[in-house]
């Protein structure tokens, strides 16, 4: 997972005014990978850490979060289903409100991510309802995540009958 933090709120601007950028992953021979190729590539200015998204030891908040496999990769765990309502505790607590969160994912379509959205958001309003929720669970109550755009189309395929294609790249909004 990739998290990006910039002063710009332009978006076709930010591509060239990111100056925080973090790299994370739970791999420290994955973050040493990356540190590495950075350095060679003249991109020394990353910063890379080891962190699992899951119990997330960052306590900031980022514009851009970009994630490529991390929800796919979780999502083939055992316990994935919890795993997975861990995940969107956690990178709702990572984007900053405004902010976006971009998912590549090789196991979901672009609806299933947008349903997956939709279900977080119902859960969300769901435990903000009971009667006996706390104050912090109220705050909870506005949906974290909106859809945004589909951000890249990838070749597809016809199987059975049915085209379609299971890499899809989506972006939502943190409310």
């Amino acid at each position: 997972m990739a998290t990006m933090e910039t002063s710009s709120l332009q978006w076709e601007d930010t591509i060239t005014m990111f100056t925080d950028l973090t790299g994370v992953d739970y791999s420290e021979d994955a973050i040493n990978l990356a540190q590495s190729i950075a350095n060679r590539d003249g991109f020394s200015n990353i910063n890379f850490l080891v962190d699992d998204v899951l119990e997330t030891k960052l306590e900031r908040q980022f514009r851009l979060v970009m994630d490529k496999g991390t929800l796919d990769a979780i999502g083939l765990h055992p316990d994935g289903p919890i795993k997975r309502i861990m995940y969107w505790d956690s990178v709702s607590k990572l984007v900053a409100p405004g902010g976006i969160l971009v998912i590549t994912s090789c196991n979901s379509t672009k609806d299933e991510l947008i349903q997956e959205v939709l279900n977080l958001n119902q859960r969300r309003i769901d435990v903000s309802q009971e009667p006996d929720n706390s104050k912090e669970q109220e705050a909870n109550r506005e949906p974290p995540f909106r859809y945004l755009n589909h951000v890249r189309t990838y070749p597809t395929f016809m199987f059975g009958g049915v085209e379609g294609s299971r890499v899809a790249t989506v972006a939502f909004l943190r409310n």
